[in-house]
């Protein structure tokens, strides 16, 4: 059972549009959507059109074949791919060295407990 099979659920869904959108901006909102319905139609149409010449096109020109571009690497990119190695090496190194260095975790201090240990 669908949402759409009986009018009655067709009249409650209206319903609900009226009530939440109001009865001025229904008419404009389904005149953009019919505005909407045709472009989208002449474009498809157009679509379609290019679609069938383009076959035609394809096979005129088919016994040319076409080789695939190779990957080249350029400079830069190595230059790039140098600067990230290195970057990634002097990170690995700053996380050594703040693992080594790491003291002994103290409990922080309070400004309660400093005045208590004042006032003894």
């Amino acid at each position: 059972m669908g949402l759409f099979d009986s009018p009655t659920h067709l009249l409650i869904i209206l319903a609900v549009l009226v009530v939440l959108f109001g009865s001025a901006k229904l008419p404009k909102a389904a005149k953009s959507m019919g505005e909407a319905m045709r472009i989208f139609k002449k474009e498809s149409a157009k679509l379609h059109e290019e679609d069938s010449s383009a076959p035609q096109q394809v096979q005129a020109s088919a016994p040319q074949q076409v080789a695939a571009p190779q990957q080249q690497v350029t400079p830069q990119q190595t230059t790039q791919q140098q600067q990230m190695a290195d970057l990634q090496q002097q990170m690995d190194s700053l996380k050594q060295q703040m693992g080594s260095q790491q003291p002994a975790a103290q409990p922080p201090t309070t400004p309660a407990s400093q005045q208590t240990n004042q006032s003894s």
